[in-house]
């Protein structure tokens, strides 16, 4: 037998579990109702409030007739959700009407979802007993491919690179298709877009000439570097990133971070990258025209390493692109997508961000969407 509660009966028993501070499971063990149960009247009086259980208790043949309109809005609410969510499907085969319905089942009753996609319930049930298809095993495979590369670059990419990296590991499919089954699995990268940049060149200071000229592709590695410095917000205040990067490979081969933006901050980062590359010689060295990089310590440096200065016109943002697009991206898949803290919090996992995730897993356009390291390591073995 059915039981039945009135709508005080219900209102009481969330109150008591909301004021008296008693668990679900307690008060419907001593109720002797199922936790479920009490849970769905949670759900109701949170979603209606004081408007809830509008069907519950002894009703008058006016609260009828209000209790059966409310019912059929709510009918025609849920119809509506389906034909929005199942509007694409609705002249397809009944195997994907039948596939939508399996998705949804838990959002809408499936007696529901069948009469409003116009397919039999029979058809349903049966359709869910049968064997997969060849076809079917294809595409749940790929499903779970293009998830678990998405997961794996950290909800980053999109279906271009998603693609691209399918393609490397001989999965032949189109980019339309990846693209139409993240939508479909919800997969959407998590990129902000924001930017803004810091240095000053506002100085005394003398400049190089542009040397550089926007000549970005490079023949090898340790030829030319591009260098730049961001900002990094934290609750304790500004941390500042300076980065050197390799044309060549895109490959961020060295950088330091301080709360203060001066020339020690690139002086440290120029000094990393000469180090961690094995003190390459004859560098061709890019920068803007801060104060920090056109200071006279950081000249001298220049000369002690036997670079070649070369600096962005004034006014000019495309002049050291490549490096401003990298910083563009540490913050679009990092920076805003995280608060920090502390300092020593942005620190670790920008650290984490640039040796692991940015020079060794993420893949890159420009570089025939191999990693920074990866193709620094096709030039060493094709030497």
């Amino acid at each position: 037998m059915t039981k039945k509660y009135d709508k005080e009966f219900k209102m009481q028993t969330v109150r008591l579990i909301q004021e008296e501070g008693k668990s679900v499971a307690q008060v419907a063990r001593e109720m002797g109702l199922h936790e479920n149960t009490i849970y769905r009247w949670m759900a109701e009086f949170k979603q209606d409030g004081s408007q809830a259980f509008p069907g519950s208790g002894q009703l008058k043949p006016e609260d009828k007739a209000v209790r059966d309109l409310q019912k059929r809005i709510r009918d025609l609410e849920e119809e509506n959700d389906i034909l929005k969510k199942g509007h694409a499907l609705l002249r397809q085969r009944p195997a994907l009407i039948y596939s939508f319905i399996y998705d949804h089942r838990f959002e809408c009753r499936i007696a529901k979802l069948c009469e409003t996609l116009e397919v039999s319930r029979s058809g349903y049930y049966k359709w869910t007993k049968r064997k997969e298809s060849k076809r079917e095993k294809r595409r749940k495979k790929l499903e779970r491919r293009i998830r678990r590369i998405f997961l794996d670059s950290r909800r980053l990419y999109g279906s271009p690179k998603i693609h691209k990296v399918l393609q490397k590991q001989g999965t032949k499919v189109s980019e339309k298709t990846v693209a139409r089954i993240m939508k479909e699995l919800g997969l959407v990268s998590r990129t902000v877009k924001k930017y803004k940049a810091t240095t000053n060149s506002k100085h005394n200071f003398t400049v190089f000439d542009n040397e550089l000229n926007q000549q970005f592709q490079v023949l090898a590695p340790n030829k030319t570097w591009v260098t730049d410095i961001t900002y990094v917000p934290t609750d304790e205040g500004w941390l500042y990133l300076a980065s050197v990067m390799d044309l060549y490979s895109r490959k961020i081969v060295g950088f330091h971070m301080d709360e203060r933006m001066t020339k020690d901050l690139v002086l440290k980062a120029l000094e990393r990258a000469y180090m961690q590359q094995g003190k390459p010689q004859g560098i061709l060295h890019h920068s803007d025209r801060g104060s920090q990089y056109a200071s006279h310590d950081y000249k001298a440096r220049l000369k002690e390493y036997s670079m070649k200065g070369s600096m962005s016109r004034k006014g000019n943002c495309y002049d050291n692109a490549c490096i401003e697009s990298f910083h563009s991206v540490i913050k679009k898949e990092l920076i805003y997508l995280e608060k920090f803290k502390t300092r020593e919090q942005a620190r670790k996992r920008i650290f984490e961000y640039i040796t692991c995730f940015y020079n060794g897993k993420r893949i890159h356009s420009s570089i025939g969407y191999h990693t920074p390291n990866q193709y620094e390591r096709l030039y060493r073995f094709a030497s």
